[in-house]
């Protein structure tokens, strides 16, 4: 009996020891095969270009010609025809007032205008005149006029014409209608509603006084929406304000066209200032990943393995950065060396890779 058990032992250690090494044969197996595999890559030659420079800020838009429309005089609305963002021209009527008593007294205006030619005419006479003024004293033409009410009407009259011109509340430049809140049949009070021109836009926007030699008047900016922000208007430094304010910001204004309008009146924007540094070793932003909290990219060999490579950035913009050797990792980077641009996320100093064919 002993003797039995005494083998059943021998033979359990055995087939232990047999799956045993099936298991590493096949996990030794499977390191060797991920070693071996390579990775895909797109790569580029690194030359020395020109390279835009940007510093990044917030801006809010503001129409360059915007007004409040309003009734010269008082009086009930009789018709608006316009709604709010309809686009109107210059000159075009935006609502008009009843014109029933601006009328009467026009037509009251017109008829103390008559009456005080005629007695204007008698007071000439009078005096020993007739019609024709040219040769009559200054100061008997003055009298005249005086107690005829001759120039008091001549303004009444002006008045009464102007007022009812004024009934037409008129665009004075073309643009779209804002802020409509009037209503038919009431009386005119205030601001009828907004023109805004919207062709064009000023933003307001601030850098650092650090950041103010970078910018100059006439310089281009860039514009884009938070709502399309891959969609970037050009536009033109138009003022520098020369005073920092006490967050240490310089405010700037640019003029934005807007083209295909799709840029509103107070509408929170993001501003590129752009300026050109020539000679650089530029690399798209994919190019350049960390690793121990170092910036590295990766060099390819030509012989099919990616080198390792510390670096410094030196410049950012929306796209790219501006690259140099790190002097302290004792790195080197030098122009036409082939430089791995993707599928560089997960490799190791060393590792296989292969250019993806195009």
């Amino acid at each position: 009996m002993r003797h039995f058990l005494q083998i059943s032992l021998a033979l359990a250690m055995l087939i232990s020891c047999s799956g045993k090494n099936s298991g590493n044969s096949e996990g030794n197996s499977t390191k060797a095969d991920f070693v071996a595999e390579k990775n895909l890559v797109d790569t580029m030659v690194l030359v020395k270009k020109d390279f835009n420079k940007q510093i990044i800020s917030n801006g809010k838009l503001r129409a360059v010609n915007k007004c409040e429309l309003k009734f010269f005089t008082s009086g009930e609305i009789e018709k608006i025809f316009v709604s709010n963002g309809m686009t109107v021209t210059k000159g075009q009527v935006i609502a008009k007032l009843n014109t029933q008593s601006a009328s009467i007294r026009l037509e009251q205006a017109s008829q103390r205008m008559d009456k005080a030619e005629l007695d204007f005419a008698d007071i000439l006479i009078g005096f020993g005149y007739g019609k024709d003024t040219a040769n009559i004293p200054k100061d008997i033409l003055k009298v005249a006029k005086v107690r005829s009410g001759y120039i008091s009407s001549i303004n009444d009259l002006k008045l009464a014409k102007l007022e009812l011109n004024n009934a037409n509340l008129i665009a004075p430049f073309s643009g779209k209608i804002a802020n409509l809140k009037a209503k038919e049949y009431e009386q005119s009070s205030g601001a009828i509603c907004t023109l805004i021109d919207d062709s064009a836009f000023e933003v307001d926007f601030n850098l650092l006084e650090s950041e103010i030699s970078f910018v100059k008047v006439g310089q281009t900016v860039k514009v884009a929406s938070f709502v399309n922000p891959d969609t970037f208007y050009r536009g033109v430094v138009t003022q520098i304000n020369p005073m920092v304010d006490d967050k240490g910001q310089i405010n700037i204004l640019a003029k934005v066209s807007n083209s295909g309008g799709k840029l509103l009146e107070g509408m929170n924007v993001k501003v590129l200032v752009e300026n050109l540094i020539k000679n650089q070793l530029v690399v798209p932003k994919s190019a350049v990943v960390m690793r121990d909290n170092f910036e590295v990219l990766f060099r390819y060999d030509g012989k099919g393995k990616a080198m390792w490579t510390y670096v410094n950035v030196v410049f950012s913009n929306s796209d790219s950065h501006v690259v140099a050797a790190n002097p302290e990792k004792n790195a080197e980077l030098n122009v036409n060396d082939v430089i791995i641009t993707s599928g560089n996320l997960n490799l190791a100093d060393g590792s296989n890779v292969e250019i993806r064919k195009r």
